[in-house]
């Protein structure tokens, strides 16, 4: 019975990183903090809206320049990015997204994931019977009794 509760609790603590792994690489909205994006196009447009390429543009960023990263829209298409103090758009294929946020979810899943296999075979090998010295004495043979 109590191995059924620890590979439940294993089971549940799992799928909680899984979920918190997908939920980090949805395309939707996401919060991501103080993340940074490297624009890798020669010129790059930051807009003021996401949803129209044709509104204004608050600024032309070079290649190579690090903008704040706030958030991703739905789609993951565009970035929501912070350039001259201004808020603003820029799409998500002319920059790398340098913040690794998924690679630390996938490190964390893993190591959940490790740490409750681990469990399982530890307590799987300490609840197998270790035959006692006492057991070996009740299997006499014929050549003990001589």
């Amino acid at each position: 019975m109590k191995l059924v509760r620890f590979l439940g609790l294993a089971v549940i603590l799992t799928g909680m990183s899984f979920a918190a792994f997908a939920d980090g690489a949805d395309s939707g909205a996401v919060k991501t903090g103080i993340q940074k994006v490297v624009v890798k196009k020669h010129l790059s447009n930051v807009y003021v809206r996401f949803d129209d390429p044709k509104s204004d543009i608050i600024k032309q960023v070079k290649k190579g320049e690090e903008l704040e990263m706030l958030l991703v829209t739905e789609g993951g298409s565009w970035y929501q990015v912070k350039v001259d103090g201004k808020v603003g758009y820029i799409e998500a294929r002319n920059v790398v997204n340098k913040s690794g946020g998924k690679l630390v979810m996938i490190l964390l899943f893993i190591i959940v994931f490790a740490a409750c296999a681990a469990g399982v075979v530890y307590y799987v090998k300490k609840q197998q019977i270790v035959p006692s010295a006492s057991d070996d004495d009740d299997d006499l043979d014929d050549d003990d009794l001589r």
